[in-house]
């Protein structure tokens, strides 16, 4: 098999669209050298001032060995293999902006949109080498495509490109598809040769050696070697960290505590790419009244939730991450005020009564508030927030459920509130979460049955947007959350911290929310 059969292209994170931050093919048959990059996403104060800094400026030197633990899979499948993996030895058409989540070149130093957003145009970098040498070029693109829509493909099917996924070769560095979004499925193969920063070398057990790239096309990493121990649980990771096994670790927003007091490590914590909410279920009485919601948001104090958490939290406002180009600087946002929360529930015929709890033609403000069991983040929260809202006069029972049956409840709708932890993608597409289209019980994501035809509206206007312009779509986006907080379908809460350990011997360790643990690989050594 020839070298442009084995490719390997990550998820190239355009579901529609995505901010464009790099420079645009503008004749693709004859190509114009790269121009540098001027157009950025749009970001607030706030973002830039929490925004991942640079490597810090230092002498690292090249050379030594480093031991990466990582809880998975050890299998070389790769739809389920360790993400780090996928990252060090595959490179992807564009990657990610670690400060704003942002798209910037990658394998492709430009790109470009059609008007309907369904014709993408790269151009190739022409300086690419695959681990045996070989060029990369747009033939290699093709090649990829052609086998994952192979029905011999071992991996997930093709799906976002359609039936008949269609790319061309406009030249040797210039690739055309036509496709509603570019996510590229993971091909399978047992020789991983890829254009990464880092060479496979062997697999022994659980442990996979890798080996620098000395071509790599954005500078060969500091580090010769590099061996990456697969555990079956963090328990067993964190053991082997304390035992110094190994010298780095990922850990996830429930792992803190047990992370907390290493000694001779350094801790670094990025926001997780999730966030914590409370989804209110319309269709529960008394959650289909607009101010019933708005109440539940008024009665929060989500700052002692963050104290709860030991401060390993931020408070969000909205659907999306703090700091991502698509959040809005101007939503309306609930402070936290018990008194305007029993005020709006006298409002809507909620009294409390002499018992405390707020009655309503003699029918007391009741719910089950339902959570997945034995959730380190979730479970602390939920008694917090049961507290909370007594103190308001609504009263709330916990109900705990295991993983299968919890899922089962949220996708019936089985429930008044639902105390959930939702994965963000990088594109902030609302449309699963919110449009009316989703509201299916049984495999919708409207979990809650929010309905808006406003919101409806806007999220067909954010896929489209001229060219996915992403100045407009942001502005569409930052009307789709405005709208979210006056209706409150949800009670959005906080964003839960991720943390990358290290030792102290290792230099450059600069983790991103948005682009990973490993963006900058190739930048970080040992002493």
């Amino acid at each position: 098999m020839s070298p442009r059969l084995r490719v390997i292209l990550l998820a190239l994170a355009l579901t529609a669209c995505e901010p464009i931050t790099i420079p645009r093919v503008q004749d693709a048959t004859n190509p114009p050298p790269p121009t540098p990059i001027t157009k950025s996403a749009p970001t607030s104060a706030s973002a830039t001032a929490r925004a991942p800094q640079p490597t810090p400026t230092l002498e690292i030197p090249d050379g030594g060995a480093i031991t990466l633990g990582v809880v998975g899979s050890n299998t070389l499948e790769m739809n389920v293999m360790p993400e780090f993996l996928q990252d060090a030895l595959f490179d992807s058409l564009l990657q990610i902006d670690p400060a704003t989540g942002a798209l910037k070149p990658g394998l492709a130093e430009a790109f470009q949109v059609s008007a309907d957003a369904t014709t993408f145009t790269f151009r190739l970098r022409a300086d690419v080498r695959w681990h045996t040498g070989a060029p990369f070029t747009a033939d290699d693109v093709i090649a990829t495509i052609n086998a994952f829509a192979s029905p011999s493909f071992r991996g997930a099917p093709v799906t976002d490109f359609g039936a008949n996924p269609r790319a061309t070769a406009l030249d040797n560095q210039t690739v055309q598809m036509l496709a509603l979004s570019a996510n590229f499925p993971r091909l399978t193969t047992a020789q991983l040769i890829g254009t990464g920063a880092l060479k496979f070398v062997a697999r022994n057990g659980d442990a996979f050696t890798l080996e620098r790239n000395a071509d790599y096309f954005r500078g060969a990493p500091h580090i010769e070697t590099w061996t990456v121990r697969v555990f079956p649980d963090f328990t067993t990771a964190r053991a082997a960290f304390i035992e110094k096994q190994i010298d780095l670790l990922p850990a996830a927003p429930g792992d803190y505590r047990a992370i907390k007091n290493f000694a001779d490590a350094q801790i670094s914590a990025t926001d997780a790419r999730q966030i914590v909410m409370l989804i209110l279920n319309a269709d529960t009485l008394p959650l289909n009244d607009a101010r019933v919601r708005q109440a539940f948001n008024y009665a929060i104090d989500r700052n002692i939730l963050i104290s709860d958490l030991a401060g390993q939290a931020r408070v969000i406002d909205a659907a999306t991450l703090p700091g991502f180009w698509a959040n809005p600087n101007t939503l309306p946002r609930y402070a936290y005020d018990p008194a305007k929360a029993k005020q709006i529930l006298a409002d809507a015929g909620w009294v409390i009564a002499s018992d405390g709890i707020a009655k309503k033609n003699g029918k007391p403000l009741k719910l089950d508030l339902w959570m997945e069991a034995d959730d380190p983040i979730l479970e602390p929260l939920a008694f917090r927030l049961r507290e909370m809202y007594a103190a308001v006069g609504i009263q709330t029972q916990l109900q705990l459920n295991d993983r299968p049956g919890w899922m089962t409840r949220a996708f019936a709708h089985r429930f008044d509130l639902l105390l959930i932890t939702r994965a963000l993608p990088l594109d902030p597409d609302q449309r699963w979460y919110w449009q009316a289209s989703e509201n299916v019980k049984g495999n919708g994501f409207n979990f809650g049955s929010y309905a808006s035809a406003r919101v409806d509206a806007l999220i067909k206007d954010s896929l489209r947007v001229n060219a996915c312009e992403p100045s407009k779509r942001a502005a569409i986006f930052g009307d789709i959350q405005r709208e979210l907080a006056i209706d409150a379908p949800a009670v959005f809460l906080l964003a839960p911290k991720k943390y990358l350990v290290a030792r102290d011997r290792v230099l450059g360790v600069a983790p991103s929310s948005f682009a990973g643990d490993f963006w900058n690989l190739n930048q970080l050594g040992v002493k």
